[in-house]
């Protein structure tokens, strides 16, 4: 067996402990989920013994998939959609916590909503210096 034959077994098997993880989530079932994890556990130490080989296993030849342009434009629309992700969500908890007179039982969430987008421009800030100082 191949390794691109490999990479698609580990695909597959992957797909489905995920699949079975959703599934167990949202029927409400431990067994379901039990036996994702079991897979997951039995899938690591396949893994880790083909660790040397996952760049060929996943991505084929070593033929070029994108250019730099490609590229520039990924990271220039992942971060645009970042701030607008997180500028509606802080203009939605504020809009909340606005109408909190009217919807007291929503003031929690608005709350969450302006505590997430802290987050995630911390988790970012960060990110942003730790690549910065990578490259």
């Amino acid at each position: 067996m191949n390794l691109k034959q490999q990479g698609m077994i580990l695909k597959i098997v992957s797909a489905f402990a995920t699949g079975l993880w959703v599934a167990g989530l949202i029927i409400g079932s431990i067994y379901l989920v039990l036996l994702a994890i079991l897979i997951v556990i039995i899938e690591i130490p396949i893994i880790y013994i083909k660790r040397d080989h996952l760049k060929e296993m996943f991505q084929g030849d070593g033929n070029v998939v994108e250019d730099e342009r490609t590229q520039l434009i990924n990271e220039k629309a992942s971060t645009m959609t970042l701030g607008i992700f997180i500028a509606v969500i802080i203009y939605v908890g504020i809009i909340i916590l606005a109408l909190r007179n009217s919807f007291p039982e929503w003031i929690l969430t608005g709350y969450i909503l302006i505590g997430s987008a802290v987050l995630c421009l911390v988790i970012y800030g960060i990110s942003r210096i730790y690549y910065s100082r990578k490259y």
